[in-house]
């Protein structure tokens, strides 16, 4: 397996706040931020998500890995769409309409991101 070339640095990820709290009081005493860390995943998959895939393929969204990276850097979980992002519209439109397909298929709402959108015209 050839290593992903990404210009994302493989550092681990800090995130995450814990409190300490007076148990008598219910006083917040105290706070460390980066309460947590996520190893990087190993040079052979891609970098972001920890998946093997193509480049030209989305992330995996529901990656642990892709979900803590990108909250870490964008304060927000990722939709699809986030995942999908870097991809070409052709490569959008295919991975979106496989999505939905497997969503309904399974019974679970799709998400807003997925939803297309009519454009109103003139």
């Amino acid at each position: 397996m050839k290593p992903i070339k990404s210009s994302i640095k493989p550092i681990p990820t800090k995130l995450g706040t814990v409190q300490t709290v007076n148990m008598n009081t219910g006083e917040v005493t105290g706070e460390k931020k980066n309460a947590m860390t996520m190893l990087p995943p190993p040079p052979s998959v891609c970098q972001e998500c920890a998946v093997d895939h193509k480049p030209e393929y989305p992330h995996n969204q529901q990656s642990l890995a892709y979900q803590y990276y990108f909250y870490a850097r964008h304060g927000r979980w990722p939709t699809w769409t986030d995942a999908m992002a870097h991809c070409t519209d052709e490569e959008k439109a295919y991975w979106r309409k496989e999505l939905v397909e497997e969503i309904k298929k399974n019974g679970m709402p799709v998400p807003d991101d997925l939803i297309e959108r009519k454009t109103a015209g003139r």
